[in-house]
């Protein structure tokens, strides 16, 4: 069972990716709760050496999606926020320029 929940997880891990790209937050979501509980059925479980490996080797993955979703709700955040200033900055609900603070911005991930 061990070796099929992390085979399990790996495929998720995969199509985590793909639906945080796509921003589709139902498909981000079940994901998260099976990757949850695939983690509880592990934890504590008789690892073999194999298998400890293979989690081990994951780490790159799930660094690389929580750095997805990151970025993601930063994008959502500032789209909404830029929104929110060009409707507060527009009379009469004319578009106005975009707000300087909605600039994209760049960050720095170490792992």
């Amino acid at each position: 069972m061990t070796a099929d929940a992390i085979g399990e997880l790996e495929q998720l891990l995969r199509d985590e990716r793909e639906a945080i790209r796509r921003l589709d937050g139902a498909r981000v979501l079940a994901h998260a709760e099976r990757k949850e509980a695939i983690v509880a059925s592990l934890r504590g479980a008789d690892l073999s050496t194999e298998d400890a490996a293979r989690l081990r080797a994951l780490a790159p993955a799930l660094r690389h999606n929580s750095v997805l979703l990151a970025h993601a709700r930063d994008v959502l955040r500032d789209a909404i926020a830029a929104t929110r200033a060009e409707q507060s900055a527009s009379p009469m609900g004319h578009p106005a320029q975009p707000a300087a603070a909605a600039a994209p911005r760049m960050i720095s991930v170490r792992g």
